[in-house]
C-alpha cells in the first residue's frame, strides 16, 4: 500500500476542523447541563445536612428536658431518659434515612441525566461525522472510483451469489433491483445477470436505477436481501455500528 503524505495531511486537517466544530456546537451546552445538575446535587446535599442539623438540635432539646425532669422527679429519671433516648435515636435514624433517600434519588437522577446527555452527544457526534464523511467522499469521488468499486464487486461477488442462492422464491424468475450511483452499461448488467444465472437454477430479471446519493458503488436488492457496496451505505453502516457500541 503506497503512503500518501498529502492524503494524511488532508485527513488531519479535516479531523482538526471537526473537533473545532464539535467544541463550538456541543461542548458548551453539555457543560452547562452538567454544571446545572452539579448545582442541584449540591443544593440537595445542603438540604440533607440541614435536616440532620435540625435532628441534632432536637436531640439537644430532649437532653435539656431530661435534665429538668431529673430535678423534678428522680424516681422517673431512668424511664424518662430511656424513652427520650429511644425517641432521639428513632428521629436520627429517620432523618438519616430521609437524607440517604434524597441523596440516592438525586444521584440516580444525575446519573440518568448524565447517561442521556452522553448518549445524545455521542449520537450527534456520529451523525455530524457521518454527514462530514459523506460530503467529503462526495467531493473526492468520481465515476472512476465508482467503476473501481463495480469491478471489485464483479470479481468478489461470492457473498451476493451466496445470499441470493438462499432465497426461497417459488416463481421461476427472480427479480433483482440494482441502484447505482452512475448509469450501468448494458454489458455490465448482462455479465452480472449471467453470473447469477450460472449459480442459481432460475432466470434473473434485473431492474436498474440511478441514485447519486450513493456517491459511488451500488446497492443490490433481491426479495428481502440487500447488499450495499456504495460509499454512502458503508458510511451509514459504520455510523450504526458506532451507535450500538456502549
Amino acid at each position: 500500500m503506497k503512503f500518501n503524505i498529502w492524503t494524511l495531511l488532508f485527513q488531519i486537517i479535516n479531523f482538526v476542523v471537526l473537533l473545532f466544530i464539535l467544541k463550538r456546537i456541543l461542548y458548551k451546552p453539555v457543560r452547562e447541563i452538567i454544571e446545572k445538575r452539579r448545582g442541584l446535587i449540591a443544593k440537595t446535599v445542603g438540604d440533607a445536612e440541614k435536616t440532620k442539623k435540625e435532628a441534632q438540635e432536637l436531640k439537644e432539646k430532649h437532653e435539656k428536658e431530661l435534665e429538668k425532669l431529673k430535678e423534678l422527679q428522680n424516681q422517673m429519671l431512668e424511664q424518662t431518659k430511656e424513652e427520650a433516648l429511644k425517641d432521639r435515636n428513632k428521629l436520627l435514624r429517620e432523618a438519616e434515612k430521609d437524607a440517604a433517600k434524597i441523596i440516592e434519588k438525586e444521584k440516580a437522577l444525575f446519573d440518568a441525566e448524565k447517561r442521556r446527555v452522553e448518549a445524545e452527544l455521542k449520537n450527534k457526534t456520529i451523525e455530524l461525522v457521518s454527514v462530514f464523511a459523506s460530503n467529503l467522499l462526495g467531493d473526492i469521488s468520481d465515476e472512476d472510483l465508482h467503476k473501481a468499486i463495480l469491478r471489485k464487486l464483479m470479481k468478489e461477488n461470492g457473498e451476493i451469489v451466496s445470499g441470493i442462492s438462499k432465497i426461497k422464491e417459488k416463481s421461476e424468475t427472480l427479480n433483482i433491483d440494482i441502484v447505482s450511483a452512475y448509469p450501468l452499461k448494458t454489458d455490465e448488467v448482462k455479465i452480472f445477470q449471467e453470473n447469477l444465472e450460472s449459480h442459481i437454477a432460475k432466470k434473473v430479471n434485473i431492474n436498474t436505477t440511478v441514485d447519486k446519493a450513493l456517491i459511488a458503488g451500488l446497492r443490490v436488492k433481491a426479495c428481502d436481501m440487500i447488499y450495499d457496496s456504495s460509499l454512502a451505505g458503508q458510511v451509514n453502516a459504520l455510523a450504526s455500528r458506532l451507535k450500538e457500541i456502549t
